[in-house]
């Protein structure tokens, strides 16, 4: 959780940051300049200190954080700044004790209210600190309610009151209605709480203020991927892996397995907390031998409680709830209306020939068994809409070994009409006879083959006309029995 912290007497300006540069500690003072009051001079220093501290030069932050206490041992600011620094480098008590001492000497600093709020809150004093946050917003003059709102969502979140944290984040809103993480975490939440739809609406209002990140765009594509929206799936697939190729949420995007993911993490403490668990008891307790059901997906959700089930999760399963009269162990605490999961789960979470594979989840060694399903193709003809890890899944591989098979280096770029292999057992011709309309390029195409590859080997021009019946290789001429 990030919160908000606010210095009050605001940072230096660029031209000051960027002149101030020196590795070793120093007294900044020019000589022969002109006396002026210790205040402003103390504010210089507060500035520099707090800029030092952002560039992780902490021995400079204290020197000149000290230097203004020398200075304007009265001023409020400056223990600010200095509990500020002690909670940067953990020292937690004289962070408090800095805290508390700018309080006495200004009760009606708001700044000051809502640091030491945000400080208690990373320190679990939840109650003491939502006092402070609230204490906060109530200050005359004060101008950044959002900020305190926001950390009071994020404490009512440390203590797991989601009741409080929706509320919080909806004041926030009122007070800065374009604030980027404020709607962010406002589509999280309703992720987390099986309320899809309104969590797209906010997904939406991230998009229309213009925020763009990795955290954003799979947030986005996972809303598409529980609601079965294949379009939407494909393009945010698309802008990920050409604007963040490298960024975890584009792994987490292409294995289906969101699990590390914010939202996904979310979703678990917010089943966790109806059921009176903790999130990691969902995975130690086990739905105990509940029946078996296929689930057919489904495009609208339940929201709350009925967004959830008991059993173990190992990927992004369908947030979705059967009727159910079984109930299990860890389901007998204190939520009756809790029933065990049935979702189906995507295929590139299962084993194959497991239960789970099949759509089925709940299953114990021994209660059931499935039928194997036909002999895997040879090949997959790309249909509209599909992507490469779906297909990875549906065939039980990985993405990353059906770009090896298919010599695909843009996971993107798949069309409609193209033809994948599934296995290094399934051949291509040696041969292949030219069709009317055929060029080099749609054969190489076919066959999942590099179009200069294909002209070498059959020493053509890329571009070169074809007549129909021409023998073209598809294998290296070199190769041992060709």
């Amino acid at each position: 959780m990030r919160f908000s912290w606010l210095a009050g007497i605001g940072l230096c300006s660029t031209l000051l940051f960027g002149c101030v540069s020196e590795s070793t500690i120093v007294d900044s003072k020019v000589p022969g300049e002109r006396p002026t009051d210790n205040k402003q001079i103390a504010r210089t220093r507060l500035s520099l200190g707090l800029n030092y501290l952002q560039r992780g030069e902490t021995s400079q932050a204290r020197f000149n954080l000290e230097k203004a206490r020398e200075l304007a041992p009265d001023m409020p600011e400056v223990d600010n700044a200095l509990a500020y620094y002690y909670q940067q480098v953990g020292e937690f008590d004289q962070a408090e004790d800095a805290y508390r001492d700018a309080l006495r000497k200004d009760h009606n600093n708001a700044d000051t209210y809502n640091n030491f709020g945000a400080f208690l809150c990373q320190i679990n004093k939840f109650e003491e600190a939502e006092e402070l946050l609230l204490a906060a917003v109530k200050r005359p003059g004060y101008i950044r309610v959002a900020d305190s709102y926001e950390n009071l969502a994020l404490c009512a979140l440390g203590r797991k009151d989601f009741g409080k944290y929706q509320q919080y984040l909806e004041q926030a809103l009122r007070h800065n209605g374009v604030k980027h993480s404020i709607v962010y975490n406002l589509s999280v939440l309703n992720y987390a709480k099986g309320d899809l739809e309104k969590a797209r609406i906010w997904q939406k209002r991230l998009q229309e203020l213009g925020q763009v990140s990795p955290q954003a765009t799979l947030l986005r594509y996972m809303i598409a991927y529980q609601l079965d929206d294949k379009t939407e799936q494909q393009t945010t697939e698309k802008f990920m892996l050409s604007v963040y190729p490298t960024a975890p949420e584009t792994a987490w995007m292409l294995s289906a397995d969101f699990s590390a993911s914010a939202p996904e993490k979310l979703r678990q403490q917010y089943k966790a907390s109806l059921l009176g668990l903790e999130p990691a008891d969902l995975v130690a307790k086990p739905a105990a031998t509940p029946k078996i059901k296929v689930v057919k997906r489904k495009t609208g959700l339940t929201p709350e409680s009925e967004a959830f089930g008991l059993s173990a999760e190992t990927g992004p399963q369908l947030m979705e709830r059967t009727p159910e009269p079984a109930m299990s162990a860890a389901a007998s605490v204190g939520t009756a209306n809790i029933v065990p999961e049935t979702s189906a789960v995507p295929v590139s979470a299962a084993q194959p020939g497991s239960a789970v594979a099949a759509g089925l989840t709940g299953t114990t060694a021994g209660t059931a068994t499935t039928e194997t399903s036909a002999q895997t193709p040879a090949t997959h003809q790309v249909q509209y809409g599909e992507t490469l890890f779906r297909i990875a899944s549906k065939y039980r591989l990985s993405v990353s070994e059906l770009q090896r098979l298919n010599q695909l280096a843009d996971p993107g770029d798949l069309k409609a009409g193209q033809v994948l292999r599934l296995s290094d057992a399934q051949q291509i011709p040696r041969e292949y006879q030219t069709l009317d309309g055929d060029t080099l390029f749609s054969i190489a195409y076919k066959f999942n083959l590099e179009l200069a590859q294909l002209a070498a080997w059959n020493q053509l021009p890329a571009d070169a006309a074809l007549n129909p019946g021409q023998t073209i290789l598809l294998h290296d001429p070199a190769e041992t029995g060709l």
